[in-house]
Order: structure tokens, then C-alpha cells, then sequence
């Protein structure tokens, strides 16, 4: 007797009935779980393709903000950028590209000011970015959260105004170092140019909170809960361990009219 590979599947089948099934319940296991991962990362790509489309078109500003401290220029006389803020300017070209648009990236104080009437993505709070401080400015009662007093030595707390509360990032009793944050995202008309133009804030109490509130734009716990106009602010919280930011939570997310 010849053995062929159909006669010993065939053997191995009659003699190990399970086997056939296991193979046959396993392949379909396999394919759903394929389908329904496809099924996830077309939805979520959806949401981000919707999310940033008519901002992206028009090639955005990425608007970063820079301490002028003279004591930090003595250090780079080009200026100075915190890590917080890079990581979340990383995390939005990440974004744009992956959907086949680009950002413009310049520094809030080389922005001339014709420019403060287009498309903007502004990185990091009123305390470090100038145009951040603008729009907010401009923006007024439109949106119910801001940030309250600057304190020296601390994260200028961010403020509900609509309940009267304040988030301060919670410090490590023994080190003094943060063990939590806040970021704040705005994704409005610009209030300079609100028939023509976007903007998209992101801007933490630390710079923890502003890399969070970006990474949170890619994520559909954010993505699913924005109202249908597209125009909203919303509230992260993010723990920090021995400097990295995560478990990054979404407190509350609010249409703006």
C-alpha cells in the first residue's frame, strides 16, 4: 500500500475524529478574530480620518510654545521646549501622517500675527504658549474649562468653571514630584476666524497632561464620546510613574455651540 498525504489525513481523521473539529472550531476562531480586529481599526481609522480631515487638508500650524527665561538661555540660546510637549508634537505628526496629511511646525512667538487666523494645532497651556493663551482668551464663556491662577513652584491648576472647581496634579508626599495630571483638549472654530479655520488645543497642567491629551485624539474612548458637530473640550486625567505618563483616563467631555 502506497501512503499518500490524502490517505493519512484521511486516517488521521477517522481514527482521531476531534481533530477534524478542533482544526475546523480553531480556523473559525482565527477568522473572526481577523475580521473583527479589521472591523476595529477601520472604525477607529474612520473617527481619526473624521477627526482631523478638514483641518488637515489645509495643512495645519502646530503651534509650539517656549520659555523665554533668560536662565534657560543660557543653557541654548536657541530656546528650550519641554519633553511633555515634544512627545505630544511627535504624537500629532504621528497622526496626520499616518492619514496623509502635514502640519507646519513653528514656535508661538514666530508666529506672525495673519497667522493666528488659520488652522492651528496648539501645544501646551497659556502659561508656556502665548497663542494657547490668545485663544482661550478669545474663546471666553464658550468653553466652561480653563486654567486658574498661575502659582510659583506649581502646576497652574486646570478650572471648571461651570461647577467652580480646580484639578491640581497630586504630588509624591516624599519626592514633590507629580503623581498625576491633568490635560485639557479643545477642538473649536478659531474664535479669529470662526467661518474659515479650526483650532485643536492641547494643554496640560504638566507637560504629562499635554502629551496625554494628544495621545487621546488616536484613541476611541475620546473618539466615540465627541458630539456630532465635532466641536468639543474635554478633561484627561493620567497617572505618572517615575516620569512616564499612563493609564490615561477621560474625565468629561462637553459640546461647545
Amino acid at each position: 500500500m502506497v501512503l499518500t498525504e490524502s490517505s493519512v489525513a484521511g486516517w488521521l481523521t477517522t481514527a482521531f475524529p476531534d481533530i477534524s473539529s478542533n482544526l475546523i472550531a480553531a480556523a473559525i476562531g482565527g477568522a473572526l478574530v481577523w475580521a473583527v480586529t479589521r472591523v476595529v481599526r477601520r472604525v477607529k481609522l474612520f473617527r481619526a480620518r473624521r477627526f482631523w480631515r478638514a483641518m488637515g487638508s489645509r495643512q495645519p500650524f502646530i503651534v509650539l510654545g517656549a520659555p523665554d527665561a533668560e536662565a534657560l538661555r543660557r543653557w541654548e540660546k536657541t530656546g528650550m521646549v519641554g519633553k511633555g510637549d515634544i512627545l505630544a508634537l511627535v504624537e500629532v505628526e504621528s497622526q496626520l501622517r499616518r492619514l496623509g496629511f502635514t502640519g507646519r511646525i513653528i514656535e508661538a512667538k514666530e508666529l506672525p500675527p495673519h497667522d493666528l487666523m488659520s488652522d492651528l494645532v496648539l501645544i501646551g497651556g497659556p502659561d508656556g504658549n502665548t497663542v494657547t493663551k490668545t485663544m482661550l482668551k478669545a474663546l471666553g464663556d464658550r468653553i466652561s474649562y480653563g486654567f486658574g491662577e498661575a502659582r510659583p513652584d506649581q502646576a497652574t491648576p486646570l478650572r471648571d468653571n461651570r461647577a467652580g472647581e480646580e484639578f491640581s496634579p497630586a504630588p509624591d508626599p516624599d519626592t514633590g514630584d507629580p503623581v498625576e495630571d491633568y490635560g485639557l483638549i479643545v477642538r473649536s472654530a478659531n474664535p479669529l476666524a470662526p467661518g474659515s479655520a479650526e483650532i485643536v488645543i492641547l494643554a496640560g497642567c504638566w507637560g504629562y497632561g499635554t502629551a496625554a491629551a494628544a495621545e487621546m485624539l488616536d484613541e476611541s474612548k475620546l473618539l466615540r464620546r465627541w458630539p456630532r458637530s465635532g466641536k468639543f473640550e474635554a478633561v484627561v486625567k493620567t497617572s505618572v510613574v517615575q516620569g512616564v505618563y499612563c493609564k490615561t483616563e477621560v474625565q468629561d467631555v462637553r459640546a461647545i455651540s
